[in-house]
């Protein structure tokens, strides 16, 4: 069975699984260049999904969805508002959501709203192709439950700025049966959540406050708190009070009123002291949710989703709960990540969880499997010099040491918003300042120095990893102290608070990623390397061999890497640099 996912809207994307394991994923920013596009119904990234499983639309047999956006055209005249009636007679190209119908209407049947003949004729099915139309917030849960393999007690926790009437939810797996405590089907029936009370939408506010872009922006304000003082968090954080069911409410009466109290506080702030104070209000409501929780639900376990959840400086705070044996955040933990908890879904409503498989990521190289003899193609073509002999690895190793700055191009794209080895800058993080040189390169302006990678045989010896967050660590998605005897040989990825963010690698995921830090090790015994994401500021991360090669021809590096061989700029791109 292939179930093709998809989300639009904020992040959109798509994916394909075969029965309940995940064979590709694609976000739509990275094929058409536009950061954190929302897209519109007809997905680049559907294409892209199938042509990496190497199928056709004739062979899918299930598409889940969001209860996102559909064309006009393929909603039931009857259902739609007279505006969108007009469009439909007129065939214009506009899309209509299905959510704020059914919310409207309280009403889930996605058939009394749209034509699903037509949608399935629409996007090229078969007519037996069956559709599934799933909860947001469930979505989230689901992506995080399928890839976590813990036999006890599990709490499944989503945090965002909204989706479906919600901005949470907490589900608890137990005896093999998933209930929901809160944040279900009932916010589009009969009770939605007040979005007042979102601390999602709430640090969204101090991330504009700041001069940022909201729902893009607010990891430059995790960075930026610990520069600056709380002087605001007892504030916000009473405007979250939280019952003894675990459910955060606010007295405030709509979105508009938490911007007027948000700014109240702000007001005289630095942007500092507004970062800290909304992290650490965050850390405080968060955590202090998951406790009560916690006592009315009891479990060792964590599983975590939705844009909140990015937050790695909250998940470590999560992670040392001290009743919690292990947590894990999906890596796709904001909206992108939508269309695998979607199949996800399905998948549980059609065969039940028993019949869902329930393992470990080991990586999330999803995306078209590049060779590096594609991109040393490319390279000669474009009139690059391309180096094709052995010692790669030790010359790359060497250069790193030597203080220059490259990139990897392996294999297939990471799935989520980290670079994981796959389209990653490298450097020696034996120098603070390679932060600021790489930075004024990338155009970027950061408050966290970039995160390390380290090897599977030293991550606890260089960093606070335990069984808590070691599977986290995997995908760069929590915090971790380093160790002192460390921090000052890497400065270049210890943060003013002595913590890190690194990724654990393991051979078999990316042996050319791991062999190059192996060699790195060896030259300068140094166990780690900067690893930052291969993307000048408000660009999506690099995907294709091409687009790998016009940085490296716009000095945003000095060399690329790849399994077969190195490229570095011809003479024509050094005169032109």
């Amino acid at each position: 069975m292939y179930m093709l996912g998809i989300h639009t809207g904020h992040d959109a994307g798509a994916c394909l699984f075969e029965d309940d394991r995940l064979l590709a994923f694609c976000k739509e920013e990275r094929l058409n260049r536009i950061k954190n596009d929302g897209g519109f119904f007809d997905l680049q990234s559907v294409d892209e999904v199938l042509r990496i499983a190497g199928i056709s639309r004739a062979q899918i047999d299930v598409v889940a969805f969001t209860r996102m956006k559909f064309p006009v055209s393929c909603f039931k005249t009857g259902a739609l508002p007279l505006r969108d009636v007009r469009r439909k007679i007129f065939n214009q190209q506009r899309d209509r959501s299905l959510g704020s119908l059914m919310m409207r209407t309280r009403n889930l049947d996605a058939e009394t709203f749209l034509d699903l003949p037509r949608l399935r004729q629409h996007m090229g099915l078969r007519p037996d192709v069956e559709m599934h139309f799933a909860n947001h917030h469930r979505a989230h849960v689901m992506s995080s439950l399928r890839y976590c393999d813990w036999p006890g007690d599990t709490l499944l926790v989503s945090c965002d700025g909204g989706g479906d009437a919600a901005q949470y939810s907490a589900y608890l797996l137990a005896d093999q049966q998933l209930k929901l405590i809160w944040g279900g089907e009932e916010t589009l029936l009969d009770e939605p959540q007040n979005e007042a009370a979102s601390i999602g939408l709430a640090y969204a506010f101090a991330t504009s406050a700041c001069g940022f872009k909201p729902n893009r922006h607010e990891g430059k304000l995790t960075g930026l708190a610990a520069f600056g003082e709380p002087k605001g968090a007892d504030r916000i954080v009473a405007l979250f009070p939280i019952d003894e069911h675990g459910r955060i409410h606010t007295e405030l009466a709509d979105n508009k009123a938490l911007h007027a109290a948000l700014g109240d506080i702000f007001q005289g702030l630095s942007n500092a002291d507004i970062a800290a104070s909304i992290q650490v209000a965050t850390e405080r409501v968060v955590l202090r949710w998951l406790q009560v929780l916690l006592k009315k639900h009891p479990a060792k376990y964590i599983a975590m989703s939705g844009g909140v959840f990015s937050n790695v400086r909250l998940n470590q705070l999560v992670a040392a709960l001290p009743e919690i044996e292990e947590v894990f955040i999906f890596p796709a933990m904001g909206d992108e990540g939508l269309p695998v908890g979607a199949c996800v879904d399905y998948w549980v409503a059609r065969h039940g969880l028993a019949k869902l498989t329930r393992d470990r990521l080991d990586h999330l190289y999803f995306g078209w499997p590049y060779t590096g003899d594609d991109l040393l193609g490319a390279g000669e073509r474009l009139g690059f010099r391309v180096e094709r002999e052995p010692g790669y690895v030790e010359k790359t190793a060497q250069m790193l040491a030597d203080g220059w700055v490259g990139a990897i191009f392996y294999g297939a794209m990471e799935m989520g918003p980290r670079a994981l080895g796959a389209r990653t800058i490298l450097a020696s993080p034996a120098q603070r300042e390679v932060n600021d040189s790489i930075n004024k390169r990338l155009q970027r302006t950061e408050f966290m120095p970039f995160a390390p990678y380290v090897l599977d045989v030293d991550a606890e010896r260089v960093y606070d990893i335990d069984p808590s967050n070691q599977y986290a660590c995997r995908f760069m998605t929590i915090t971790t102290k380093v160790k002192p005897e460390w921090a000052a040989r890497i400065p270049a990825v210890v943060h003013v608070d002595g913590t890190a963010r690194p990724q654990i690698i393991e051979r078999a995921s990316n042996p050319l990623y791991y062999d190059i830090l192996v060699s790195f090790k060896e030259k300068t015994g140094l166990p780690t390397l900067v690893n930052t994401s291969f993307n000048a500021h408000e660009e999506p991360i690099i995907n294709t061999p091409e687009e790998a090669l016009q940085a490296l021809a716009d000095n945003r590096i000095d060399f690329l890497v790849c399994d077969g061989g190195m490229v570095f700029p011809g003479e024509a791109h050094r005169a032109q640099g």
